[in-house]
């Protein structure tokens, strides 16, 4: 079960379906990594009513309590619905984590999209540390999808190629802080939020099309 789990999670996050230890991608695929519909709209939403309410109002309280608002309804579904209950609790965290930032005594309504950064930074962080110690994440979660070892990391070869390819990861990450950051300390919250929704679901659609096109010219190739 702990196994069938694991291989669940890593299929999603790579976009992938796997079935005997081969690996799939289709537009079914590519929409569970994306958390599938719900997770889209989830992920877009907010950040929509949150800039376009303070671009007309100009209020952080009403921009924050539409976009928060919005995000619990979200995460109250997921909980009514058992569609995982530990991604809403941590969720919900992030949410009223944002809001705080954004409602706080010397807080600005750009605070909210402050977890964001954190979220990233750490990601790409983590992806970055495996390639360090050559345990290139990509890597680990294909070869677990295809149920082999770990003696793949033997191979300088496909080392360096699931290296490449989690590297490319920590471009993704690292191009969202380098583009969304800018906005943030120029205070330019409208602006913030419409970059927040292009380098979503849109732009993590192409770079897991990115990823499996990078893995099928190379590890993934028939022999």
């Amino acid at each position: 079960m702990a196994n069938e789990e694991l291989r669940d999670s890593a299929a999603k996050r790579l976009g992938v379906s796997a079935e005997n230890g081969n690996l799939q991608f289709d537009r079914k695929s590519l929409l569970a990594g994306m958390g599938g519909w719900l997770g889209v709209v989830e992920t877009i939403l907010p950040s929509v009513l949150f800039g376009s309410s303070f671009a007309l109002t100009g209020e952080a309280l009403i921009s924050v309590a539409l976009a928060g608002g919005t995000s619990a309804l979200f995460i109250l579904y997921r909980l009514f619905t058992r569609k995982s209950a530990s991604s809403a609790l941590i969720g919900a965290l992030a949410v009223g984590f944002a809001a705080w930032l954004a409602l706080r005594e010397g807080g600005q309504a750009v605070d909210y999209f402050i977890p964001g950064f954190i979220t990233n930074a750490v990601y790409g962080s983590v992806l970055l540390v495996s390639i360090l110690v050559r345990w290139p994440i990509i890597g680990v979660l294909v070869e677990v999808l295809r149920g082999h070892d770990m003696s793949w990391r033997k191979n300088r070869k496909v080392l360096t190629i699931y290296s490449a390819v989690t590297a490319f990861w920590v471009g993704f990450f690292s191009l969202r802080l380098l583009v969304q950051l800018p906005l943030y300390f120029a205070g330019n919250t409208e602006l913030l939020a419409t970059a927040r929704v292009a380098m979503g679901p849109p732009l993590y659609a192409l770079v897991i099309v990115c990823t499996w096109l990078m893995l099928r010219a190379t590890v993934l190739k028939p022999r």
